[in-house]
């Protein structure tokens, strides 16, 4: 008896060390409340040559490294030298006429962050990337590249599976 208590526990101690450190969540959703990661957060999600059309603005915006900026800036309206968060912003505005946070091309690029950096993050996959002093702009342009190239993959099994 005593064992299943302690086991029971340290399994609410792990469980709540996970949503609290945000590896998972509790989330409403339409079917109710879930525990889990967020749909936003599921690799699944379905891209378009839109996305394809963001990144590829974002890297244009990012041409050399004197067109990067490497600390945030408050409104990246206001910035001529941009930082990938306000690239990507920028991108999306220039594409679509308007910024959507969640939009498929940045969650690529989030994933990217996540794959080969997830020490360099802590709230803010763009920002703190970016902004990490180990983060140069070589790796800047090869998140997007990663992220282009998983955007180019998926709209090509789509095509395969039509």
């Amino acid at each position: 008896m005593k064992k299943y208590i302690l086991y029971t526990l340290l399994s609410l101690l792990l469980l709540g060390s996970f949503i609290i450190f945000g590896v998972i969540g509790v989330y409403k959703t339409e079917n109710g409340i879930v525990l889990g990661l967020p749909d936003y957060e599921r690799r699944d999600v379905r891209v378009t040559p839109v996305d394809l059309e963001i990144l590829s603005r974002a890297d244009a915006l990012l041409h050399n490294e004197s067109a990067w900026r490497k600390a945030p800036v408050p409104d990246c309206a206001q910035s001529e030298k941009l930082d990938l968060y306000c690239a990507l912003e920028r991108a999306s505005v220039e594409v679509i006429g308007h910024y959507v946070h969640r939009q498929p091309a940045l969650q690529e690029v989030r994933f990217a962050i996540d794959d080969r950096y997830r020490a360099r993050w802590t709230k803010h996959r763009l920002i703190d990337f970016n902004a990490d002093k180990a983060t140069s702009f070589e790796e800047v342009k090869s998140i997007l590249e990663q992220a282009t190239s998983t955007v180019k993959a998926k709209l090509s099994r789509y095509k395969n599976q039509q």
